[in-house]
């Protein structure tokens, strides 16, 4: 019976803080990385960064969101069944992260009941948020970039909310933002913030990663703050070999990702290497003024092929490239008959 007791005492104080009692990561509901096969129209936006009007002109030229009014901080949801993936990084330089993360999320409930989904997958600055480089930055950076995250704390506090209790595992933004995906694998394209990671490891040791690091509650360690990771990775594209080992480690033909604005090509707009590297942060805070928006749309065609548009509210929509779907792209009734072939 002692033992018993001890068993469940131990098992209360793993979930136990400083701060109170946290709340478990209910794994099931919200895994740590998600995959989807035979998706018709995935869209994806990159950086946001607090742009609330560029991310608006973003929805509009994708068809798929329109603002509910022009003052307002709310969309509705029009695209139907179709999937949007946003790469993270929502907050910090632009004036409106707070609205960005409340119009989100309550489009991602709109999209649910139409048919259609919202993969939000965590991105660097999100972890800068919860462990604290935010807040600090925005006290103690000299240069002009202190705004940059002042603005984050002001959109909190403009609606009457404690930032510091608002991000916290048991605030609205701070709950929701520890439940985010890392990464999403989709009709066999990886969708990540950062990129691939200088070393290699398979999609289901870098969730373990993932997984222990939510657990343990540290943000200023491990996945959060590895700068050869996923998060936080750059110039990676440069290295052929890295891609290709990356690439076949992980079991994908290819990897969309955001965080670098112009990694591949000109700012502001989205870039493509190899037809298996779409880069797809095109700057749209005003902070920087590279773009006005922009956004990612996949669509399969009747030619068995797998389309790359970029669409743009500023400038005509643009035909990336296209590939032969593989198999991951088919519904899975279409799969079993390729199989059988």
């Amino acid at each position: 019976m002692k033992k018993i007791v001890l068993s469940v005492l131990i098992a209360f104080m793993m979930v136990i803080s400083i701060n109170g009692t946290l709340l478990a990561r209910d794994w099931d509901k919200y895994p740590a990385w998600v995959e989807i096969t035979g998706a018709s129209r995935i869209y994806a936006i990159g950086d946001v960064h607090g742009a609330f009007d560029e991310l608006t002109a973003t929805l509009g030229a994708l068809k798929i969101a329109n603002r509910t009014s022009p003052d307002s901080f709310r969309f509705r949801w029009t695209g139907g069944d179709s999937l949007l993936v946003f790469t993270g990084d929502f907050n910090d330089r632009g004036l409106h992260t707070k609205q960005v993360y409340d119009a989100v999320m309550d489009l991602q409930q709109q999209a649910e009941k139409a048919g259609g989904r919202i993969i939000v997958l965590m991105g660097n600055h999100e972890a800068m948020m919860l462990n604290g480089q935010v807040e600090e930055w925005a006290k103690t950076l000299t240069s002009h970039k202190k705004q940059h995250y002042q603005n984050t704390l002001d959109s909190f506090t403009r609606d009457g909310l404690d930032y510091n209790e608002a991000i916290s595992e048991k605030g609205v933004y701070g709950s929701w933002i520890r439940n985010l995906p890392l990464f999403a694998v989709i009709n066999g394209f990886m969708f990540v913030h950062g990129g691939l990671p200088s070393k290699p490891i398979t999609k289901s040791d870098l969730a373990a990663d993932f997984k222990d690091d939510i657990t343990k509650g540290d943000f200023k360690i491990g996945t959060f703050m590895n700068m050869e990771n996923v998060l936080w990775n750059r110039d990676w594209w440069m290295d052929d070999e890295l891609v290709s080992r990356d690439l076949k480690v992980f079991g994908v033909m290819g990897v969309v990702f955001g965080h670098t604005i112009g990694a591949l090509g000109t700012k502001g707009r989205i870039a493509v290497k190899d037809n298996r590297l779409v880069s797809i942060d095109v700057g749209m805070t005003p902070a920087y003024g590279n773009s006005k928006g922009g956004g990612l749309l996949i669509s399969t065609s009747a030619t068995d092929h797998m389309v790359f548009r970029a669409i743009y509210p500023d400038s005509p929509e643009e035909l990336l490239f296209s590939i032969k779907m593989p198999a991951a792209a088919y519904p899975s009734d279409q799969r079993k008959l390729l199989q059988t072939r």
